[in-house]
């Protein structure tokens, strides 16, 4: 499973139908990213940030996690955001093994 950081700034309209409802949107991020096939491990606030959200999520992978946002995106619910891929130590160990291997073939421009 992949992990990701998404970090969103809800949309004025979106911002006011929050207020005027009281609306859950944990509740309804975890419901997109469950249905996706993923899980909601994190549901944050931020604020004075240049967004005010911040969700971590895990999810089998870019197609089902792409999936989970297209709706919310889609629909204005943000007005922008940024979604940043997470690796765990050990996919960063995994990660330095390959390297060693690559590093033996690999050679910089000019040499």
């Amino acid at each position: 499973m992949a992990m990701y950081m998404l970090m969103a700034k809800y949309s004025p309209a979106a911002l006011k139908g929050i207020v005027e409802t009281g609306s859950d949107r944990e509740a309804a991020a975890r419901a997109a990213v469950e249905a996706a096939g993923g899980k909601l491990h994190g549901f944050y606030g931020m604020l004075g940030q240049e967004y005010g959200l911040a969700m971590i999520v895990e999810a089998p992978g870019h197609a089902e996690y792409i999936g989970a946002l297209v709706p919310a995106i889609s629909s204005g619910t943000f007005e922008s955001w940024r979604s940043i891929p997470l690796y765990s130590w050990a996919d960063m160990t995994k990660a330095l093994k390959i390297a060693k291997k690559v590093q033996t073939v690999y050679k910089p421009p000019g040499r």
